[in-house]
């Protein structure tokens, strides 16, 4: 038997629920379940116009195969996918949702959360499932689009003060070191709850190592960035004593005649002195 308080709405139900209202005559719309010759899910046609961030949040509900409230989605995608894919607002996440309620990619329910509080959940469907299966396999030239504003401050930085640019670089390298916390601390908390050995986690996995070796790649070419910088400022190098300034000795070597205690005994026998040991005692 149901719950009540977890009976799955899609389409129009799913409207009410987020707080736009049903006129008399408004179309509901019912599940999709569109199923080939051999029994498969079918996504809807209209399921090839999905952003990317739809395909994002279909995949934060499919991982774990949870229900999750947009606010969740907002709070996962925030610590899974900042690194590589921004993490979309939680007012862009109820919209995206709103348009996989309608195509029956997703399906919603209410929870109680104590009290007389209550929370709208999603979780994906089949359709949305074998959608998501079909935007990861057809995907492969899409365009990375890369704003780095740090880097864009620096490579227009003639003229702006020095310390202000290192400045810069120092925020961001603690950015960077507090980054890699993170995702040592997901790995270790993974591990702990046994999420790394299962299989379904492989992938996720395996972008996250790749993630952190990314963020150990930036803290070191920014470093690297900064010494740079650091190395214009002429005036700051004449007065760093960290080594002594004293004038280096320069002996030059001469090659051409070997220094003797280098030479070889042997290269002083004299060959006929081996056929004749006599010889040298006359």
């Amino acid at each position: 038997m149901q719950d009540h308080n977890d009976t799955p709405r899609t389409g129009a139900e799913g409207d009410a629920a987020t707080g736009h209202e049903l006129h008399e005559g408004h179309d509901v719309h019912e599940p999709h379940d569109t199923q080939d010759a051999h029994g498969a899910h079918e996504p809807p046609r209209a399921a090839e116009e999905l952003t990317a961030t739809a395909y994002a949040v279909l995949g934060i509900l499919s991982v774990n195969g949870e229900k999750l409230s947009a606010g969740e989605i907002k709070q996962r995608t925030a610590f899974a996918l900042r690194f590589f894919y921004s993490a979309p607002a939680v007012s862009h996440i109820r919209r995206e949702l709103r348009r996989l309620l309608a195509l029956g990619l997703v399906q919603d329910s209410e929870v109680s959360l104590g009290g007389s509080r209550r929370a709208q959940v999603f979780r994906i469907t089949p359709e949305g499932e074998s959608a998501l299966r079909q935007w990861v396999v057809e995907g492969g030239d899409d365009t990375v689009t890369i704003k780095d504003p740090v880097l864009l401050r620096v490579f227009l930085g003639r003229g702006t003060p020095l310390p202000k640019l290192l400045s810069l670089l120092d925020a961001r390298l603690r950015r960077v070191d507090e980054d890699i916390r993170d995702v040592v601390w997901g790995h270790r908390r993974a591990a702990e709850m046994g999420l790394i050995p299962h299989e379904d986690r492989r992938h996720t996995l395996a972008v996250s190592e790749y993630t952190l070796r990314a963020l150990y790649f930036e803290q070191g070419n920014l470093r690297q960035l900064r010494d740079t910088l650091a190395g214009f400022d002429d005036e700051a190098f004449q007065r760093d004593d960290r080594w002594s300034r004293d004038e280096l000795t320069f002996r030059p070597a001469d090659f051409a005649q070997e220094p003797e205690q280098d030479r070889d005994p042997e290269q002083d026998r004299n060959p006929e002195q081996d056929r004749n040991p006599e010889q040298g005692h006359r």
